[in-house]
């Protein structure tokens, strides 16, 4: 678990708010469906309260989490084919991972205290 997230390069708080996204993606299987569209939902707005928010970020996040919502559906079906959408959804992750490594702690982040 969480081998795109093995030598990312990320600051501890970050790998550990990606964590439940990466492992959803990389271990969902049939049936799964909510539990990856939720990860995904909660992990992009954990992120987007941790870091500050440049436009390309920002859109890096919205496909990564399209690429995982269009994953989850594909969970759903009978005789799905996961693969496919499985690695899109693990390629969108690391566009992310790789913006994350540039990106600043917000305000709030450092107000409690949690900055890198």
């Amino acid at each position: 678990m969480g081998r795109v997230l093995d030598d990312a390069g990320l600051p501890p708080l970050l790998a550990t708010v990606m964590r439940p996204w990466v492992t959803a993606i990389e271990t969902g299987t049939l049936g799964m469906r909510e539990v990856v569209a939720s990860a995904a939902a909660s992990t992009a707005a954990s992120l987007k309260r941790r870091v500050v928010v440049p436009p390309w970020l920002d859109i890096a996040i919205t496909e990564a989490v399209v690429a995982s919502v269009t994953f989850a559906e594909a969970l759903d079906k009978q005789d799905a084919r996961t693969a496919e959408p499985r690695a899109a959804a693990l390629v969108a992750l690391a566009v992310v991972i790789e913006n994350l490594r540039t990106a600043k702690p917000s305000d709030d982040t450092r107000a409690i205290g949690l900055g890198w």
